[in-house]
């Protein structure tokens, strides 16, 4: 009897998360990166903009091994509700690199362009390009960290799988909601860059991962863990490194 009852629900994988569902994953993967983030914004002297601090090697480890630990628990949790992991499509070839790095660059250059925009009025953009002035786009690879490489990687991972994963493993009538609701969690835990970076990020870069996640016919994941893994790297920005 016991058998049959395992056998039947292995059977009724979970297609649909609930609501509960999402907001416990949401309390996992992000809740203590919020509070910290929250915590540095409301001590920053400019709200709207800040100088990024530089992560260590140790940091970068640090990170690495923390998230990839509430990663494990979000995963188990899904593990123990039985959750379709099938649906979440993740190819990767020469196409799924390609459209990574295509999208990599294009949402660069609508940051440079945000940017630039908000410039004129708001603020002033030095702090933004000043570390990519230092150096070109080509000799910053001589730059890379191995412990920041490996940590892109898990990040760009650890936030799509959630946003563009868990966040529309809903009820097709109600992923309206949802995406709205990941875009005020992805501003959320960008805060401590100053409000204007964590809008950009937040709404305009969630957006449009989604609209193109949304409307790609063959879904792939691969392209915007790779586009995301690329940003943390080099940063938002592509201008700067060639002015």
């Amino acid at each position: 009897m016991i058998y049959k009852d395992i056998l039947n629900r292995k059977k009724r994988k979970l297609h649909y998360l609930k609501c509960w569902d999402v907001f416990l994953i949401t309390v996992i993967m992000f809740s203590s990166f919020i509070i910290t983030s929250f915590s540095t914004f409301f001590h920053l002297t400019d709200k709207n903009m800040t100088e990024i601090p530089e992560f260590t090697t140790a940091l970068n480890w640090r990170a690495f091994i923390f998230q990839g630990i509430l990663l494990g628990i979000a995963f188990l949790y899904l593990y123990f509700r039985n959750f379709d992991f099938s649906q979440w499509k993740i190819t990767i070839n020469l196409k799924a690199i390609l459209i990574g790095i295509i999208l990599f660059i294009g949402v660069a250059l609508l940051f440079d362009l945000y940017f630039m925009l908000l410039s004129e009025t708001v603020f002033d953009n030095s702090i933004f390009y000043e570390s990519r002035n230092e150096a070109s786009f080509v000799s910053s690879f001589s730059n890379i960290d191995v412990s920041l490489l490996f940590y892109s990687i898990l990040n760009g991972f650890y936030e799509e799988i959630f946003f563009l994963g868990v966040c529309l493993s809903v009820v097709p009538e109600k992923r309206l909601y949802y995406f709205i609701y990941s875009l005020f969690i992805r501003y959320s835990f960008h805060t401590y860059q100053g409000n204007l970076s964590a809008i950009a990020i937040g709404f305009l870069l969630g957006s449009i991962y989604y609209m193109l996640y949304t409307k790609m016919k063959e879904k792939n994941l691969f392209p915007f863990f790779l586009a995301h893994a690329i940003t943390d790297v080099f940063g938002a920005g592509i201008i700067g490194y060639f002015l």
